[in-house]
């Protein structure tokens, strides 16, 4: 019995110990796992914080080419809203052989636009744009307002103008007799108020300041901000954004994406004067800050190329698949467009001069990003616009009788499809409809 106690005892002992054994191992597994599990969360959360970025990286991806809005001259018809692409973002080609995309007298309460701002919404499929509402054969003091302009396909636009002076009318110093100008509105989103922010050029009599030339006084510029409601057809009321001492406008603000800074673009305008030791000769120069609505520090120097004057209607994009942004900016008095590229949004050097000619003549405008589909969409309502204007104006003795009679039922058909649809196939079935017209 001793001897049968003591195997019992042994036994009982390596149970014991077998059972601590495996009750350590599962503890230690345990805790094992609790660890690779808040490691697998930490980089969930890391990729969620991420995401944005993913985002971004992906709709660069799908991005195909530039399109670039703008106007084309000081005349009635060339103050409307005008595109062209380009694939490098360097040399474009007008849609619709230059002719308006969308016609100023149906939008404005000048019945003509300038400085078209173009750019993607947030959700990636929404379109704003944002212009000057003015017809400038009235005079360079002739605009109160601004319009805002929102689409879902880039064709066709809901729209409202607003007139400061009678949307603001309690707003001291903003009323029709003192108001100089409202001019090249942009739009930026705003992450601390989680809205669209638009800001401008704004120029007020009473602010006018002496030159060298006695016999003239400087209207002064400064830039407001304000913010646009949901629907996108109103705005707050303005707030002083940036004040450069002088005349300053045609702001483009952009966020550095290394270094989180806003950087804002912008021409100082006007005569030229000294500003604290600076001279001012209607350039391109750049402001600094760590928030939106600033303050922003000044850096004293011009970024065009050298010796360029006189230049405005700056604006700032990236390139496709590159870490590189392109300033561009007109060179009115000489015709044509200036191009310069930076990797910092700081130092810029010089790439091309693009000449304005034929039906592509742009005035201050601005470039977006669109893809490979977007881009499809608007050559097929070129290539239908482009036909039904060919056939409206085509010499009646080149018809017969048939064709004199049906062609009133086809442009109307055309025109309903350009008026109402943005699908791309509709778009290139009705072009071919036109072409087939014998």
């Amino acid at each position: 019995m001793a001897k049968n106690d003591r195997k019992s005892r042994i036994s009982f002992s390596i149970r014991l110990f077998l059972r601590i054994f495996v009750r350590n191992i599962n503890l230690y597994l345990y805790q094992a796992m609790m660890k690779i599990s808040k490691w697998m969360m930490a980089g969930c959360a890391a990729l969620a914080l991420s995401a944005p970025l993913h985002a971004q990286a992906n709709v660069a991806e799908s991005d195909s080419c530039y399109l670039f809005a703008f106007f084309s001259n000081n005349s009635p018809y060339g103050e409307q809203i005008r595109y062209a692409l380009s694939d490098d973002g360097f040399n474009y080609t007008s849609l619709n052989e230059g002719r308006p995309v969308v016609a100023s007298d149906t939008i404005a309460l000048k019945k003509s636009i300038r400085d078209p701002y173009i750019t993607r919404g947030r959700d990636g499929k929404t379109f704003y744009m944002v212009m000057t509402d003015m017809r400038s054969d009235e005079g360079w003091q002739s605009n109160d307002g601004l319009i805002l302009m929102k689409s879902d396909d880039l064709i066709h636009w809901q729209h409202t103008a607003i007139d400061f002076p009678t949307r603001f009318p309690d707003l001291p110093g903003f009323d029709r007799r003192n108001l100089h100008a409202v001019w090249a509105p942009q739009i930026i989103w705003d992450d601390e108020a989680g809205k669209y922010m638009i800001y401008y050029s704004i120029g007020r009599h009473d602010w006018e300041y002496p030159t060298e030339d006695p016999n003239f006084k400087q209207p002064y510029f400064k830039l407001f901000y304000s913010y646009v409601n949901e629907d996108f057809t109103d705005t707050t009321t303005p707030k002083l954004l940036f004040d450069f001492g002088t005349a300053a406008i045609d702001g483009d603000i952009v966020r550095n994406p290394k270094t989180g800074e806003y950087v804002l673009f912008f021409k100082d305008e006007g005569r030229s004067v000294m500003n604290k030791g600076f001279r001012t000769r209607q350039g391109v120069m750049r402001a600094t800050s760590q928030r939106l609505t600033g303050p922003y520090a000044i850096e004293w120097r011009h970024l065009q190329k050298e010796g360029q004057y006189p230049v405005e209607g700056s604006s700032v994009f990236p390139l496709i698949g590159s870490d590189e942004y392109v300033l561009m900016y007109d060179c009115y008095a000489q015709g044509f467009y200036q191009f310069c590229k930076s990797n910092d949004l700081k130092n810029f050097t010089f790439v091309q001069n693009t000449k304005t000619h034929g039906d592509f003549t742009p005035r201050h405008g601005s470039v977006m990003h669109i893809s490979a589909a977007e881009r499809e969409r608007l050559e097929a309502w070129s290539a239908l616009s482009i036909a039904v204007n060919d056939l409206r104006t085509r010499p009646v003795p080149t018809l017969t009788l048939k064709q004199l009679a049906q062609r009133p039922a086809l442009l109307e058909e055309a025109q309903k499809v350009l008026d109402t649809t943005a699908d791309t196939k509709t778009l290139q079935d009705m072009a071919k409809k036109i072409k087939k017209f014998k």
